[in-house]
């Protein structure tokens, strides 16, 4: 017997060590062909997908991030990164097509693609995207310090194109001087919690005599858990150190995404559609929904208000920076009330970004002989549509995208198609609401509720009942007005591919950043 659990054993030690060797085996193949992979990267594609529902990424892309975690921050910047990034906010043919691009193993990009903007990053010695910097400031310098999430980062855009790069600029040239610093310590997805460590550790060190602090966006956000209970865990048990350390092999990751992978099943457009209309058409009780929120109202307004005596503490003045897109934040109104009980400046990126994108659309309807003057009333004609109903327009223009057979809209309303995609074809015949035949500007009247809210999308040339020729990935949404002078309506003239002013669903593009620059640099005069 003793011969017999001698062999047994043996054949046990060798099936152990023959399993540990192909692991490791496996191990250092699958990190020798990450980083042969990642060699080869010249451009990291940033697609984006209706609902931000992307399903499992690709373990090879983790050492593409810029932002590990941290104890105190619970993530940072890696230090000395340089990336650059493609975007592909824009039309595709299916949503599929989008997340593709994730997935791909070999680096290299679709060829409808390889013409999309780009743009640059580089993260400085400290993790931060600004230029090498002493902790004792120069004399006679101005030292201006940005705190905020991707907005002050610079989402979207190049290093000098971020609005404190233009911030820069322009106080450089008004003063006529060099002796200016603009100091970017902005980063993705940061709420007003990090801001206020950030703040103690590190920025109120730098002595910053303009502070501008810019949260809001990823405060508001519903992620399932709260900032501050996400740091100060301390040490794991063992237990957990073991499956944190096995959670790190690549072995185990590229197993764990290709079994996500099989479970991942893509959501139709549709469905996206209708879960943001629900959301949107009624109010967020955000005191009820607390626990689940990133960072909740009172606590964000204990946040700022402490960001501001802590500048205020050393004689440094402050400025506020309103950074979302929604104009039905509750997080709006707090923060206007905290800038008038602190007479601090408060810069309204939204109502500057709201009031040139009117004025784009102003624009291109004069362009296009489409414009009407103020109080000109539509056409009348009968009404087709039921009492308490209006007839609304919306026009889309074409601008370069070749359309093959025609554009299309559907939406949430049954005067919208109920969904259906590629199922009411728009016009550029001159009929139906269309004004000018030929001229790109595709219309489609549809006789909706006064009052109502509506959420639709824009195709171009696909099949009946299949999502073909996708829009970019955003839902647009428009509220129809409750009186009006005419039983017609026509919406102000939209862009397929095209958000304007936006490079994607929640930042602005660079001319709003070299806007929101110019309303800093004056809110700085003001305050000297």
């Amino acid at each position: 017997m003793p011969a017999l659990y001698r062999r047994l054993l043996l054949i046990v030690a060798k099936s152990l060590v023959t399993t540990i060797i192909f692991f490791i085996g496996a191990e250092i193949a699958l990190r020798t062909a990450y980083a042969v992979r990642n060699t080869m990267v010249r451009l990291v594609p940033l697609p984006y997908a209706l609902g931000d529902e992307y399903g499992p990424l690709p373990p090879w892309l983790d050492r593409l991030e810029i932002l590990v975690p941290d104890e105190a921050l619970i993530w940072r910047g890696v230090p000395n990164a340089r990336r650059t990034y493609l975007d592909i906010f824009t039309p595709v043919r299916s949503e599929g097509d989008r997340l593709a691009l994730l997935r791909r193993f070999l680096p290299t990009i679709p060829r409808e693609f390889r013409a999309n903007p780009t743009w640059h990053v580089e993260l400085s010695s400290q993790g931060f995207r600004t230029s090498e910097y002493a902790l004792q400031k120069p004399a006679a310098t101005l030292r201006v310090a940005c705190i905020g999430d991707s907005w002050t980062f610079g989402m979207n855009v190049d290093q000098e194109r971020t609005y404190p790069g233009r911030l820069l600029v322009r106080l450089r040239a008004a003063s006529g001087a060099a002796n200016v610093e603009v100091l970017n310590f902005g980063l993705l997805g940061y709420s007003s919690f990090q801001g206020l460590q950030l703040l103690r550790s590190h920025v109120r060190a730098l002595a910053p005599d303009v502070l501008v602090i810019g949260f809001g966006m990823n405060d508001s956000e519903i992620a399932g858990y709260r900032d501050k209970d996400m740091t100060g865990g301390g040490s794991p048990r063992l237990a957990a150190r073991v499956v944190e350390t096995a959670a790190q092999l690549e072995s185990y990751k590229l197993l764990n995404y290709l079994a996500l992978l099989v479970r991942f099943h893509q959501k139709p457009v549709e469905k996206y559609i209708r879960s943001e209309a629900a959301e949107k058409s009624g109010s967020i009780d955000y005191n009820t929904l607390e626990p689940w929120t990133r960072v909740s109202l009172p606590d964000y307004e204990q946040n700022i208000r402490a960001m501001i005596m802590l500048q205020s503490e050393r004689g440094g003045r402050a400025i506020l920076l309103d950074n979302e897109l929604w104009d039905e934040s509750p997080y709006r109104p707090l923060l206007r009330r905290i800038s008038r009980e602190t007479h601090v400046p408060l810069v309204d990126s939204l109502q500057i970004v709201a009031d040139r994108k009117q004025a784009i659309e102003h624009s291109l309807e004069t362009r296009l002989g489409l414009a009407r003057d103020a109080g000109e009333p539509a056409d009348h004609r009968p009404s087709d549509g039921a009492a308490g109903s209006v007839g609304v327009v919306f026009r889309v223009f074409q601008a370069s995208v070749p359309v093959p057979r025609a554009l299309s809209i559907t939406g949430t309303d049954p005067g919208l198609g109920n969904l259906i995609p590629n199922a009411i074809q728009m016009r550029d015949d001159g009929q139906g609401g269309d004004e000018r035949a030929g001229d790109g500007v595709w219309s489609y009247e549809a006789w909706l509720p006064r009052g109502s809210r509506v959420f639709y999308v824009y195709t171009n040339s696909g099949a009946r009942g299949i999502w073909e020729g996708l829009d970019v990935p955003s839902i647009r949404q428009v509220r129809i007005p409750m009186t009006s002078g005419s039983d017609r309506i026509y919406l102000p003239i939209e862009t397929f591919g095209q958000l304007y002013m936006q490079a994607d669903n929640w930042h602005t593009n660079a001319e709003g950043y070299d806007l929101i620059a110019a309303a800093v640099e004056q809110a700085i005069e003001l305050t000297r």
